[in-house]
This record gives C-alpha cells, sequence and structure tokens, in this order.
C-alpha cells in the first residue's frame, strides 16, 4: 500500500488501495492546520487539523469516512473487491459492538452478496446504517439482526441510487406545493384544467423536441393522450407492463413489435465525431442486468414512499434514464415518470401536469443544464468504460436489433450503474419543477385570463367564430400590429382603420400591451411575460 499522507478517508483508501473512484467523492478530506470548508460545483474539500488524522489502516479511514464524509456505495464496492473479506472480519470480531464496524461489516456483505466467515452476530443498539437528515432513505427500516443495523438503504443490491440531502437545501416540497395551490386559488380549477389541456400539448411536443423528433405530429399527440390518460392513473409505470402499455401508447402502431418492452440488446447514446467515427457518450448496462435493476427501481420507489416527492421523482427519473431498459422512448417515459411520481405522491392535484420538458428546451441555456445534469454521470463513466468499447462485426440481439457494439468488460462499470449518486441530477430537476410551476403552470393560467378578457372585448366590436378570435388575438400578440396577413384574411374588419384601432386597444389592453401615457395615442410596448402561441 502507498499512504499519500495528506488525506483521510475515501481519498485515502483510494490512494492506499489504488482503487480508482468512477464517480467524484462529494466529500474529500484533507489533513492540514486548521479547520476549514470550501465547496464548489455540488462537491465540498474539508480541511481538519492534524489530531484528526486517522490510523493508516483500512478500518481507521474507514471508520473517519462513514463519520464524516458519508457513504460511497459505488468506491466502497470497488474497494472491498480488492480488499476482499480478511479485513473488514478481522474488525468486525475485534469490534463487535463497534457502530462503524458493524457498518462495514454489513455494507460488505450487502455488497458483494457473500457471508463473512467467523464473524458472530454483533452486539450493540441497533444503529442506522444511513443518516436520515442527510440522505434520502427508506420510509420503512429492515432490521438485521446480524449487526444489529437498520438497514434504511432506499433501494436493493441491484439498484440503489443515492441522493445526499445536504446539497439539497431548497427542496422543500411543501414551499412549491403552497404555490401551485395560490395559482388554483387566484384562477380557479375551469382555468387551470384549461391550461393543463394546452401544457399537455406543449409538454408532449418539447419532448419530442428534446430528442429531435419535434415534427412528428401524431406522435405528439399519442404522448399527451398517454400523459393525460396515464400519468398516476396506471398501476404502475414500472412494471414491464406498465412501460409497455405507456410504450405502445406513445409509439402507436409504428413501433416495430419486436422492439417493445425490455431490451435484449446493448444499446448507448452517442454521435459522430469530425471524422465520421462513432463516439459513445452514455453506456448503458448490459441488458442481462436490466431485469434485476428495474427491481431495483420499482423498490426504491416502493421503500422511499413518504419521503420528499420532488427528490422522488428526480431519483425515479434519472435512475431509469441510465438503465435505459426499453430500446426506444426511454427519454420520454423518463420525463413522464415525473409527472407521474408528483401525481401519486400528492404533489401536483389532479388534472395538473407540469411542463418539464418545456422548460428543459426552452432555450440553449436549459437544454444544456439538462446535458450536464446526464453527463454528471456519464462523463466519468465513459472515462473508465471507453478503453473496454469498440466497434466491430454487426451481431443480431435476441430483440431483433442489429449492433455493432462489443464491450470487454461489463463488470467495470457495474458499480457505477448500481449505485449512481443522483444528488447533483434532484438538484437540477428541482429547479426545473420549481420553474415548471412558477412559470409554466401559472404563465399559461395568466396567458388564457387576459384571453378571456380580450374575447369579452372583441365580441362586443365584431361578430365571428371562436376561431376567428383565437386568429386575431394570436397574431396580434405575436406581432404587436394588425399584420398585412390579418388585413388579407379578414377584409371587412381591417379595411377599416377606425375599427382597426378599437381591435388593437381591446387585444393590447387584455393582454397588458399598453402603455397608457395619459393621451389617446397609447404606445405599444412587448411585454416578455406574455405568452404568444
Amino acid at each position: 500500500m502507498q499512504n499519500e499522507g495528506g488525506y483521510a478517508g475515501y481519498k485515502w483508501l483510494s490512494q492506499a488501495y489504488e482503487v480508482a473512484q468512477v464517480q467524484p467523492f462529494r466529500v474529500r478530506s484533507v489533513i492540514g492546520s486548521v479547520r476549514s470548508s470550501a465547496a464548489a460545483n455540488g462537491f465540498t474539500v474539508e480541511t481538519y487539523p492534524a489530531h484528526y488524522q486517522p490510523d493508516a489502516t483500512l478500518s481507521a479511514h474507514l471508520t473517519f469516512a462513514l463519520k464524516y464524509e458519508g457513504v460511497e456505495l459505488d468506491f466502497l464496492s470497488r474497494l472491498f473487491e480488492v480488499t476482499g473479506p480478511e479485513p473488514i472480519a478481522k474488525w468486525a470480531q475485534e469490534e463487535p459492538t463497534g457502530a462503524y464496524a458493524r457498518r462495514c461489516g454489513f455494507l460488505y456483505e450487502w455488497l458483494t452478496h457473500t457471508s463473512l466467515d467467523g464473524v458472530g452476530d454483533a452486539g450493540g443498539n441497533y444503529v442506522d446504517l444511513l443518516n436520515a437528515s442527510q440522505y434520502l432513505t427508506a420510509t420503512v427500516q429492515d432490521k438485521v439482526r446480524r449487526w444489529r443495523i437498520n438497514n434504511n438503504l432506499p433501494g436493493t443490491r441491484a439498484f440503489c441510487p443515492m441522493v445526499d440531502l445536504r446539497k439539497l437545501g431548497s427542496a422543500d416540497p411543501a414551499q412549491l406545493r403552497a404555490e401551485i395551490d395560490t395559482v388554483v386559488d387566484q384562477f380557479g380549477f375551469e382555468t387551470i384544467e384549461r391550461a393543463v389541456n394546452w401544457l399537455t400539448i406543449k409538454e408532449s411536443k418539447a419532448s419530442f423536441a428534446i430528442e429531435s423528433e419535434g415534427r412528428e405530429e401524431d406522435r405528439i399527440r399519442r404522448l399527451a393522450r398517454a400523459m393525460s390518460t396515464h400519468c398516476g392513473k396506471i398501476e404502475s409505470a414500472l412494471t414491464q407492463e406498465g412501460m409497455l402499455e405507456i410504450q405502445q401508447a406513445v409509439m402507436g402502431d409504428k413501433m416495430v413489435g419486436a422492439r417493445l418492452g425490455i431490451r435484449r440488446s446493448p444499446v448507448f447514446v452517442g454521435h459522430t465525431n469530425s471524422i465520421f467515427e462513432p463516439v459513445i457518450d452514455y453506456l448503458a448496462p448490459h441488458h442481462e442486468r436490466v431485469p434485476e435493476m428495474m427491481e431495483g427501481l420499482r423498490a426504491f420507489e416502493q421503500r422511499t414512499r413518504g419521503q420528499n416527492p420532488l427528490l422522488r421523482a428526480a431519483a425515479l427519473s434519472f435512475g431509469f434514464v441510465y438503465i435505459h431498459p426499453l430500446s426506444d422512448g426511454n427519454g420520454r417515459l423518463s420525463r413522464f415518470l415525473i409527472n407521474d411520481i408528483l401525481g401519486r405522491d400528492g404533489f401536483l392535484p389532479a388534472p395538473v401536469i407540469l411542463p418539464v420538458s418545456a422548460v428543459i428546451s426552452e432555450n440553449a441555456a436549459r437544454r444544456a443544464a439538462y446535458d450536464t445534469a446526464l453527463e454528471h454521470l456519464s462523463r466519468p463513466l465513459m472515462a473508465t468504460m471507453n478503453a473496454v468499447c469498440k466497434f466491430g462485426a454487426t451481431v443480431q440481439h435476441e430483440d431483433g436489433v442489429e449492433s455493432n457494439l462489443h464491450v470487454a468488460d461489463w463488470h467495470r462499470g457495474l458499480a457505477t450503474w448500481r449505485y449512481a449518486d443522483l444528488t447533483f441530477q434532484s438538484e437540477y430537476l428541482v429547479d426545473v419543477i420549481r420553474h415548471s410551476i412558477l412559470h409554466g403552470l401559472k404563465d399559461e393560467a395568466v396567458y388564457l385570463r387576459r384571453y378571456d378578457i380580450a374575447v369579452g372585448s372583441l365580441k362586443e366590436i365584431i361578430e365571428g367564430r371562436d376561431e376567428d378570435y383565437a386568429t386575431i388575438i394570436r397574431s396580434l400578440v405575436t406581432n404587436l400590429k394588425v399584420s398585412a396577413k390579418l388585413r388579407k384574411t379578414y377584409p371587412g374588419v381591417f379595411s377599416d382603420e377606425g375599427l382597426v384601432k378599437r381591435v388593437e386597444r381591446a387585444v393590447f389592453q387584455a393582454f397588458e400591451l399598453l402603455h397608457d401615457d395619459g393621451d389617446d395615442d397609447d404606445e405599444v410596448v412587448p411585454r416578455l411575460d406574455v405568452v404568444a402561441r
């Protein structure tokens, strides 16, 4: 072993046992002169005085890591493959009542799916494996008599994403739910229902736009219908039957039958570089692992019921997209899950749908932020997996999919796929949900109120059908004047300049586009909060 004495905890263990971490450690501990803390980009460097320096042993640095840095399942899984069972068993025998020895003994057996030989049942009081104030944990703990541990891990050995609450101070569901209730109280359920009808279509369009399929109107309407029909209503969107039902509802008859349901072939997300070579941006886990990982995701959903709905939705959505269980439709179903879970958890009152896809894709900065959230896991994973991936002979797999991707060592990425740290992704999605409420749902309700006022005013000026009023309002709000096209469409109305001014005034007043300076020639000024459709 090599001892790089400046570090403590996980970083020391990484260097001493030559086990490279894949996902960056959330906390890195340094032994220095004075106690200090520095945080940047979601990570923290903690500096401790010299008397905190642990002995140069596995048990001492594991104790330090669990005490001060938290639980890094991905790294611990890799570390235990190197250490083997002997040092953990010896520690457990020497400290049968030690809280950290018991935690490590349990974690070794849980992560490796093996038993430590020669270790009897532990003593002492039961201790929680995770600090519930620091992590998203299981609501009901499993008592493990052998280690006298309350297992409150949120998932299973096959799939257990982690969310560190210490980085998520703004993820308060009560505050955002109060914002929803305020919007409902302000505009009434009739207006909210109308807003939701449009937002469902908008959400569907945006979901396809994220995947560059925005022009396929049939698919858009099918996804919108699936959102309104199945969100929070289907028995479970995470079972094989539930995924198939939603996938069929979204894909329709055009979907090749052999590619429905759980995939049985490799899948990756990538692009082509400047010399036309394929580049893998994200490699999903081997298809043989998908059933057990989906079982773990379902267990996560069940075990965390009653916990923060925002974080549950984030972990389940990103967990789903990283497992990538389907040959097609993974991104859309992952975003479907956000509204589905928020509805099931009572955070969203029926029939509210949040336009999360629309927020994700509304501008280049937000689209880049979504990519950054995905890359928070995919980049470090591919840094270790690229060396074992290559493209060669094309092979047809069980589900009919042909692929020329060959992976020499799937095990290299297994711990990262199983124990994804989704803290950064959860923080990102909470911001998206907040924006969806404050600027998506509310802006649409404001638009509809203004629209109703405009229609009422127009009916006092001109006769027309509802679709005529809609055309006139949309054109005026977009162009801020009567366009040549509008004059051509309705010559009987817009050939009279006096009538033109009355129509413009009626619409602009309704949408608060008039700057009234006290004279008769009010100026039309753009308003950033007007939603033009």
